[in-house]
């Protein structure tokens, strides 16, 4: 039983859950295809591929790609060039990548994160690191907003959830970089073209990589660190790549479709929208996991941190207005807070912002406790001596807990489940496998000579795996795409047979 007691047997069960949970979600990709814009923005590359099998001619595909839809559509160049390069593009087998890519970038960036927050700034235990690692892994990947966009779908995961990987890389990077004061030639190298990639991508993940940048290089000024002509190159580097995505001439087409709010308005409406989404995603599982984190987050130290009792109420301020700040950007271009795939990204920030503020509050308690006691250390070897005398009751308080609330999502299947427990009724059903047949026998016929493909329904449309699929109408745009993609004349979806009065 002393074992319960200890960081280590918590890292390993939580890594444990972590593999657990992930299991029916990759055996699920094993069944997945593309869908939508998979098809428009992937074609010019599948043609020199398939024409050529020279990878260089594809990469020159994707630049075509990358200058026409800059021109006619939209700035992200790095996003758009992601697109190009769906999996499909190779073949359709291989889009069963998809959610290994999606997956793997998401929980390399969110423990590198946490170890480098942990270890090289904090100077704290890494262990711990990757409990709370695991934990944010956990919640975020099963209660996403929207999986189908989030794991599933390259086009909207690929767009938002690497670009927000890429950004937890660059922040975490820059923390250590200012905590050190030391940057190497190859550090300012690697932040640069995580500037340049970054500001190319969705306008959430960009804005917030500058912000973010703008308030440690501001640290870093008034602490009159070396590094802090180095941060500002990084930070005009993001700015520049950010003006070229922003002020691209398909922004313009684009914008023409919806109509935008003025930037005071959307400033001040996001404050709405995040408090709004605040308590929306502040669910049983959530708050759990944030109690289950308290005493190791306690047994980090503090004094790496800051000074002065308001120190920690201010971080908090600004992680609130920083997450407010992620719905500016599609309030501004459409006055809405955006699909299921932008929601994902905002999600995973408020797993993160609820870990760092209740770190910030537990500094704030002990900064308190050390101010008011003549040995700084009693009140700390109390919580100690506390923790060692409850700690096996404490835990098999939250595991019940974790596993009535689990349990309560499962049974009631409300629409908010478990993303695992989503996959498993669908693979368990044998609704992906009979989806994973007709998509086959559809790509089979594209693949074939005829120049007008009649393709029938599908029986089966799992709700993780489809996003959109083509229409009775020749001339919708999905159905277009589709055939652009394949090189077809017209691809048809058979009318289904009406029923006989």
């Amino acid at each position: 039983m002393q074992k319960v007691k200890t960081i280590s047997f918590w890292k390993k069960i939580i890594i444990l859950i972590l593999i657990i949970s992930l299991i029916p979600i990759l055996g699920l990709s094993f069944f997945n295809h593309s869908s939508a814009d998979d098809y428009s923005y992937g074609c010019l590359a599948r043609y020199a591929w398939v024409d050529s099998h020279n990878l260089l001619n594809v990469l020159k595909a994707v630049g075509e790609k990358i200058h026409s839809v800059y021109f006619e559509w939209q700035g992200s160049y790095a996003g758009v060039a992601l697109f190009a390069l769906q999996p499909a593009v190779f073949g359709e087998q291989f889009y069963v990548l998809v959610t290994y890519i999606i997956i793997l970038a998401f929980l390399f960036s969110t423990f590198y994160f946490f170890r480098k927050l942990t270890g090289d700034v904090l100077g704290g235990d890494r262990r711990i690191a990757d409990i709370v690692a695991g934990i944010a892994a956990i919640l975020s990947i099963q209660m996403l907003p929207s999986p189908v966009e989030g794991l599933f779908w390259w086009n909207g995961a690929s767009y938002y959830v690497i670009f927000y990987s890429l950004m937890l890389l660059q922040t975490a990077n820059m923390c250590v970089v200012v905590c050190r004061d030391k940057c190497t030639i190859k550090q300012l190298v690697g932040l640069l073209c995580l500037a340049v990639l970054i500001a190319g991508g969705n306008y959430v993940s960009a804005l917030l990589t500058m912000e973010l940048t703008v308030l440690l290089t501001i640290c870093s000024f008034c602490k009159r660190k070396k590094v802090t002509g180095k941060l500002l190159a990084v930070f005009g580097v993001t700015l520049a790549g950010f003006l070229v995505n922003c002020l691209a001439p398909g922004n313009a087409v684009r914008q023409a479709s919806f109509e935008a709010w003025s930037p005071v308005r959307a400033i001040l409406y996001s404050f709405h929208e995040a408090y709004r989404y605040m308590v929306e995603w502040s669910g049983p599982l959530l708050l759990l996991g944030l109690v289950f984190l308290m005493p190791f987050l306690w047994r980090l130290p503090i004094k790496k941190i800051g000074k002065g009792v308001l120190f920690y109420p201010l971080i908090i301020g600004i992680g609130v207005c920083l997450f407010a700040s992620s719905f500016t950007p599609t309030l501004y271009a459409y006055g809405a807070a955006g699909a299921g795939r932008i929601q994902n990204i905002r999600y995973f920030l408020w797993i993160v912002f609820c870990i760092l503020a209740e770190f910030s509050v537990i500094c704030w308690i002990k900064q308190m406790i050390d101010t008011c006691e003549e040995r700084t250390g009693t009140f700390d070897r109390l919580m100690r001596n506390i923790y060692t005398k409850y700690a096996i009751g404490f835990f098999a308080l939250i595991l019940f807990c974790g596993v009535f609330f689990a349990a309560n999502l499962i049974i009631t299947d409300d629409g908010q489940n478990m993303t695992s427990i989503l996959a498993a009724k669908s693979l368990l059903s044998g609704e992906a496998r009979q989806y994973d047949r007709e998509m086959k026998e559809r790509i089979e016929l594209l693949l074939g000579e005829e120049n007008k493909v009649t393709l029938a329904p599908l029986s089966a449309q799992p709700e993780l795996l489809l996003w959109e699929d083509i229409k009775e109408e020749p001339s919708d745009w999905v159905n277009t795409v589709v055939a652009k993609f394949y090189r077809k004349d017209e691809v048809v979806l058979q009318k289904k047979e009406t029923e006989r009065e």
